[in-house]
């Protein structure tokens, strides 16, 4: 029974931080860049806080299913599936940090987006990007049943390091169009 409730409760959690970011990303994407309003900084601030919540009791009820798993298999700790998912919420986790300190305070910033640094614009997306594919993929990991116990650590973090790599490309390209479009209105 326990278990079943932190099944559900790490349920709960990814659903709602996986909603939270998608709508604050399409959110931000309408912004296309621009300063940002005092109500979408307070609804940015509002959904990190979300998120946020939600990472803490994802890791709390994560680490109990896994003692638990441990505690009726000992073997349980030999997924490497399992390995996996740990680290791409790890890398999920320090990315997030460095949103919070970082990409946040830039699109909230007077300038906005387009107004930071071809740097920091930069920073901005790769973070944006890693946050996305990140919390997508631990979702997935959660839900691929069939990898238990069946694929490598290092197979598992490949299709990540793939997935990561074509977002990157995606984004980066249009960052390179929406950079074209803003210098064009300028001149």
């Amino acid at each position: 029974m326990l278990k079943t409730l932190l099944v559900y409760t790490h349920l709960i959690a990814a659903c709602l931080a996986i909603g939270v970011i998608l709508l604050q990303d399409i959110a931000l994407a309408k912004w296309r860049g621009r300063p940002m309003d005092a109500d979408s900084i307070a609804n940015l601030q509002r959904n990190t806080h979300l998120a946020t919540l939600a990472l803490v009791i994802l890791w709390a009820s994560g680490l109990a299913i896994v003692a638990i798993g441990y505690i009726d298999v000992p073997g349980y700790l030999m997924n490497q599936k399992l390995w996996a998912k740990f680290a791409v919420v790890s890398i999920l986790t320090l990315n997030g940090l460095f949103l919070h300190y970082y990409s946040f305070p830039v699109l909230a910033s007077p300038k906005g987006f387009v107004g930071a640094s071809g740097k920091g614009q930069l920073l901005v997306v790769i973070t944006a990007v890693v946050s996305l594919v990140s919390w997508l993929y631990a979702c997935y990991l959660g839900i691929a049943r069939p990898w238990n116990n069946t694929v490598p650590f290092a197979y598992v973090m490949l299709v990540y390091s793939l997935v990561l790599t074509v977002a990157l490309v995606v984004a980066l390209e249009l960052w390179r169009e929406l950079r074209n479009e803003y210098r064009s209105l300028a001149q």
